[in-house]
């Protein structure tokens, strides 16, 4: 591999709805972004499966297509990056095949799995080691749900691995992952993986197909042939471990100390806080080993920025068509919304559209409807009902040391209506980074740390991430809002049961379809 003198850096960043790819020069300038849509499918109610042949085509394709942007030329990448979602399941057998399609974050299967963990004192169990509770979507309980379902699959996996880790593993033919995503698997007292968490849950014969762990800021293995083949990229570059897209988004954003906080307003919506400390506060949520001595705690709200698209998809059509280009239809989306006052009329949403991290049974809701409503009212309720959710989060995580700075990062922080209101909703100042790809930045910083363009986490940050806008709340705004919290709250709560009766009738039908 030849380098110029003006090297860049590559950040992959794989999430649950796009996959992105972006370059960027050392000082953190973007030169060129590529993103392409993830081959997600749904093949039942709670089921959010990818096709990892597909995945794998996707991710080439958007890398080939940064590279040939004009201003980007292959043997310039001196190192790259590779971010992806967190928790679900991507396995091979032990001819490095997938065993299956891969298991997204999004997905429920597991609910069961979790409950039967739950009556049994497994969950607590688990919470003794590993400092949080199964749920869901994390690979312990879709591993419980494989062994159940599939023994088959069960008995065919050789290795373990997260999203970031498949595309690793194609692009270098290593298998490793880092120690963010292995800390999923961590004694918490420890900081290794524990066998007991395993053997906890009957999963004991699974232990050895966790993957060796490396740095996220080391090098891992280099572009073989066959993917710079595929990819463009030039044979023997440098591919560093990488981050969960929740620490590259946090880093991209330049949240690295403790007591930082930042907020992700994607498709999931992440609530994170930067601490000194492996135990999560008493906000709940997970704990994850970070960069250095830190460790990042956080929790998720399944539906975020998807709740936006999801209602203007449905409701908004004739907004879209009317619109020139994306920014201007986002543009009046603004617009309407900044015209509706605080509170959105009396209405209020619950953003669970996919559950939460919390309980997959919730749902979301308008709360407080009227004929009087609407769809800019609607619009706005569902931003305040994210930002109360993410905000309400962090406040909690954050609850024994407090925040020093928060970074706003994700499609959501484009918005300046948006980004004032999480100030409001905070009472914190709000940093908005430059730049779009927080996640493939965080990435990028990595790979430029793993291959010596950089000296620590802190310089490389000074120089990578800077700041787009700020936004300080408006304290009559921020006020006014603790009412509207209060109402948020109220909803949540008195709408637990519902949820319950509902999901249990559509457990039902789906048994009786069968």
């Amino acid at each position: 591999m030849t380098t110029t003198d003006d090297p860049l850096l590559l950040g992959v960043d794989a999430g649950l709805t796009n996959v992105k790819a972006a370059v960027f020069d050392t000082d953190g300038r973007e030169r060129a972004v590529a993103v392409r849509p993830t081959p997600n499918e749904r093949p039942r109610a709670g089921r959010v499966e990818r096709d990892l042949s597909a995945f794998w085509d996707v991710t080439c394709e958007t890398i080939r297509a940064v590279l040939g942007e004009s201003t980007v030329e292959a043997d310039a990448i001196a190192g790259v990056g590779v971010s992806g979602h967190g928790h679900g399941l991507y396995a091979l057998d032990d001819r490095g095949q997938p065993v299956r399609d891969g298991i997204t974050s999004l997905d429920s299967r597991a609910s069961d799995v979790v409950e039967a963990w739950d009556e049994r004192g497994r969950s607590e169990a688990v919470r003794a080691i590993t400092g949080y509770d199964p749920f869901v979507a994390d690979p312990l309980s879709i591993l419980g749900w494989i062994r159940q379902e599939e023994p088959a699959v069960y008995d065919a996996i050789d290795r373990l691995l997260f999203c970031k880790d498949y595309l690793k593993y194609r692009l270098t033919d290593v298998v490793c992952t880092d120690e963010m995503e292995a800390s999923v698997f961590y004694d918490i007292d420890d900081e290794a993986y524990s066998s007991e968490l395993f053997d906890t849950l009957g999963l004991g014969d699974c232990a050895d197909a966790l993957p060796p762990v490396v740095p996220s800021t080391a090098v891992c293995g280099e572009v073989t042939a066959a993917a710079a083949g595929e990819t463009g990229l030039e044979a023997g570059t440098p591919v560093a471990s990488g981050l969960h897209d929740v620490g590259a988004v946090a880093l991209g954003s330049g949240a690295f100390r403790p007591g930082q906080g930042s907020l992700i307003v994607g498709t999931w919506g992440q609530s994170i806080y930067v601490s000194a400390d492996p135990n999560t506060a008493d906000g709940g949520g997970l704990s994850r080993r970070y960069l250095g001595d830190a460790w990042l705690q956080y929790r998720g709200t399944r539906s975020a920025a998807a709740a936006v698209d999801w209602f203007t998809r449905e409701c908004c059509r004739d907004w879209d068509d009317e619109a020139a280009s994306d920014a201007a239809f986002y543009a009046r989306l603004n617009e309407a919304v900044a015209e509706v006052p605080i509170g959105s009329n009396g209405l209020v949403f619950l953003p669970n559209l996919q559950g939460s991290t919390d309980d997959p049974d919730e749902r979301g809701a308008f709360v407080g409807l009227t004929i009087e409503h609407d769809r800019a009212a609607m619009v706005r309720s569902i931003y305040e009902g994210v930002a109360l959710s993410l905000s309400d989060r962090l406040l909690e995580l954050a609850s024994e040391d407090g925040l020093t700075d928060v970074r706003l990062g994700g499609g959501g922080a484009k918005s300046a209506v948006w980004s004032q209101m999480f100030a409001d909703v905070l009472g914190e100042r709000v940093a908005v980074p430059t730049g779009q790809e927080a996640g493939a930045r965080g990435v990028a910083i990595c790979a430029g740390l793993a291959v010596g363009l950089y000296d620590d986490v802190e310089s490389a940050v000074e120089r990578v991430v800077g700041v787009e806008r700020r936004h300080d709340p408006t304290p009559a705004h921020t006020d006014a809002y603790r009412e509207v919290h209060d109402a948020y709250r109220l909803a949540a709560e008195g709408t637990a049961a519902t949820w319950e009766k509902l999901t249990s009738i559509e457990r039902e039908t789906e048994t009786n379809d069968d």
